[in-house]
Parts: C-alpha cells; sequence; structure tokens
C-alpha cells in the first residue's frame, strides 16, 4: 500500500465547503487547492491514485498495435490494442534507462526503446534487449515487464485505477450505463481519435456548471439556446454523489434543439432516443475528469488530466451513430456546427485562463455558491470525501508505523 499524505490545508477548512442541505452557506475550495504543489501531491494520492477515471476512447484504437500516449501527473502511460483485441494500458518509460518508450499516438508491432532498442510485446513483456538476451548473459527477459495498470472498458470508454483493491468499476457506473443505454454510447464513434491539449492551469477549473451560461455565453450560446435558469434541472435521474456522478439538463424549448445557428441539431436525430431525451441536454460528469453530453443527433465527451497544480491536458469529442458518419453532408454539417459553437469555447478558455490568475492572487477568496451551483456543491462533497479519507489513512498509518518499530 502506498504511503498515505496528510492533507498540506488542514482538512477542517474543508468544512466549510461541504453542502449537506439547502440552508448550508457553502463556499468554494480554498485557491491553494489550485496552485499549491503539496496539496496537487496530496490530491493525486487521494483521488486519481485511489479511484477509476477516464483515459481515453476504445475505438480510437480499433487495430491491433494502435496506441496512445498520455500523462497522469508525472507518470507517462500509454493505452494499446493486443492482437487478442484487448487493451492494456502500460508504463511508456524503459525499464532499462528510464527512456520514454512511444510517443503521440499511432501503431506499433512491438514496442520499442529508441535509445537501446529493448523490445517490449503488447503485453508489457520484454522480448529483448541487445547485449542480454543474444549474448549468453545470465539475464532472464522474463524477470523484465512494464507495469501494467488496471484497466476497463465502459460504454467504449477506457478508466484506469492505481488500486489493485479499488470494486470494479461496474459497481460504480452500472447504474450510469442502464440509465444512458439508449444512447448506445459503445456503439457510437468521433471522426477522429480525442487530441488532448495542454493548458497552464489546475485540472478542477474544468468542472462544469450552467450558472455561467446566462452570463459568460449570453450573446454566443443564449443565442442558439436558451439557457435561462428556469430551463436548467439539477435534480436530473443521473446523479449518485457517492459514486462521483453530477448532473444536470438543459430543457430545451422543443424536440431535437440544439445550439446551432438553426436553433435544432444538424445531423440527424437518433431514433433510439425517447422524446423526453429529444428534448434535454444531459450533463453528466463522471468525476474526476469526464463530462458526458447527451444529445439528440450525438454524444460530446469532455475529457482532462493532471499534469501539475498548473498543468493539464483537455480534449473534446462528438460521437456519432455510424449512419450518421457515413452521410456525404455529414463533414459539411459538422463544421458548420463547430463554427457555430467555436465563440462559445473561446470565451470558456478566456473563463479558465483568467480564473487560474486570479487564483494566484494575494487577494485570492473562498466565494459563497449559489443556488444555481448545485452541481459545484456535489462535486466538492465528493472531493472532500475522500480528501478525509486520505487524511486518516496518514493518521491511521503514523500510529502504526510507530508501533512496529518498536516491536
Amino acid at each position: 500500500m502506498n504511503k498515505a499524505l496528510r492533507s498540506p490545508i488542514a482538512i477542517e477548512e474543508f468544512d466549510r465547503s461541504y453542502f449537506q442541505q439547502e440552508t448550508d452557506e457553502v463556499y468554494a475550495l480554498p485557491p491553494e487547492c489550485f496552485n499549491s504543489e503539496d496539496f496537487f501531491e496530496f490530491e493525486l494520492n487521494a483521488v486519481w491514485k485511489k479511484q477509476w477515471f477516464c483515459v481515453g476512447r476504445a475505438t480510437d484504437i480499433p487495430n491491433a498495435g494502435d496506441f496512445f500516449t498520455f500523462d497522469v501527473g508525472n507518470d507517462a502511460l500509454l493505452a494499446i490494442r493486443t492482437r487478442e483485441g484487448g487493451i492494456n494500458v502500460l508504463s511508456n518509460v524503459c525499464r532499462h534507462r528510464n527512456m520514454l518508450l512511444l510517443e503521440g499516438a499511432g501503431n506499433v508491432r512491438r514496442i520499442s526503446c529508441p535509445l537501446h532498442a529493448w523490445v517490449y510485446n503488447m503485453e508489457g513483456e520484454l522480448v529483448s534487449a541487445p547485449g542480454l538476451t543474444d549474448s549468453g548473459a545470465s539475464f532472464d527477459p522474463k524477470s523484465v515487464c512494464l507495469p501494467k495498470i488496471r484497466s476497463e472498458v465502459w460504454e467504449g470508454f477506457i478508466f484506469i485505477n492505481y488500486d489493485a483493491l479499488a470494486p470494479a468499476l461496474h459497481t460504480r457506473l452500472g447504474n450510469l450505463g442502464k440509465q444512458l443505454e439508449n444512447y448506445r454510447m459503445s456503439e457510437l464513434k468521433s471522426s477522429e481519435p480525442l487530441k488532448m491539449e495542454s493548458f497552464d492551469w489546475n485540472w478542477k477549473i474544468f468542472n462544469d456548471e450552467c450558472y455561467h451560461c446566462s452570463f459568460l455565453h449570453a450573446s454566443s450560446w443564449g443565442g442558439m439556446y436558451e439557457t435561462n435558469p428556469e430551463r436548467v434541472d439539477e435534480s436530473a435521474v443521473f446523479n449518485d454523489v457517492s459514486n462521483g456522478i453530477v448532473s444536470y439538463n438543459l430543457i430545451s424549448t422543443h424536440i431535437d434543439a440544439a445550439p446551432t445557428h438553426t436553433g435544432s441539431v444538424l445531423q440527424p436525430a437518433m431514433d433510439s432516443l425517447s422524446d423526453q431525451e429529444r428534448t434535454q441536454l444531459s450533463y453528466v460528469t463522471v468525476a474526476p475528469n469526464l463530462l458526458l453530453v447527451g444529445m439528440p443527433d450525438k454524444v460530446k465527451y469532455f475529457m482532462w488530466l493532471p499534469k501539475s497544480a498548473k498543468q493539464s491536458t483537455y480534449g473534446v469529442s462528438w460521437m456519432y451513430p455510424q449512419s450518421t458518419l457515413e452521410r456525404e453532408d455529414h463533414k459539411e454539417k459538422f463544421d458548420q456546427e463547430h463554427d457555430d459553437l467555436y465563440p462559445v469555447m473561446i470565451e470558456d478558455l478566456f473563463a479558465w485562463r483568467r480564473s487560474h490568475q486570479g487564483m494566484q492572487s494575494n487577494f485570492a477568496s473562498r466565494g459563497r455558491l449559489t443556488n444555481e451551483e448545485l452541481v459545484i456543491k456535489r462535486l466538492q462533497n465528493w472531493l472532500i470525501d475522500l480528501y478525509r479519507a486520505e487524511d486518516s489513512r496518514a493518521d491511521e498509518q503514523s500510529r502504526v508505523l510507530p508501533i512496529r518499530a518498536i516491536a
């Protein structure tokens, strides 16, 4: 078991950010949660090393040898499709001199280190090491293997968990899969693989809410899709805070409404959806790093990963039924919708960057959350529960270790 870490912020400080009932005064997390490297290391242990989180889409690596690389903190990892059709998530660091093995995304027949040509198979097992496996040296390649991270696929999304003892992923997301079954997400595909970009701010800044929609996006999004508070339903059935699932629905003014220049979807609506599903946009956050948006014609997803206290990576992709991707006018309509939403994305980037900058100020504060930020209150609860658990583990270990030392 990894050594637990104490929170560098007094754990009692989070009480003000914990939501229990409507009349509570709930405040944002301390600014140090967004800019302290010490807290980031604590949070890696408390959240990212204990929970299932998404790292990409299985349909982005459909063929044997297809791979993509990604980082979680300082851990360089890769996901690769095996010849048997499975998916492995492995360390992307050679076991010889710690050279990074693969870069970006692509297809390989084997995993070969560019420095000294140590070769691994898709299970991460060492196959050859020049100067050792071919020289008669007393060396067993079977004793060397790339560390493998526990992984599962849910609705076409690849999830990983560093904790070998954590319950299986379906115990956390099984019910959500049933609730979203009409979207048939495992069958949906994107026209191109997810592209992650680097940004200079903390991963929690990406957490979604719609309190800002009527203000930051008043003319951009608001000019295409009505966003007044009465149309934001935070009592959506998907909410399951204990499992890190928080959600809200945007209630449409008409069937198949969407934020486009026409006010409606530009691609064919999915015929598997109910009338209710076609008259709402469902925003479902699977904490800590996946936002699903169920729409009448597609499912969008947003994914982010932590790099440091002030760095993260982020990507967005749109998934459609195969029949939609095969339409002659798909690309034209996709480009049109992308252009329609581009101003919204620019506004979000502006807000995230400026929020990060404000967090660095000596005058950064913990503002009181409003009744229209229930989704943030729920996310904070999930996080704080994990913070408290990690701090308690550290306290327990500190009591046990001296006893062992005496023994």
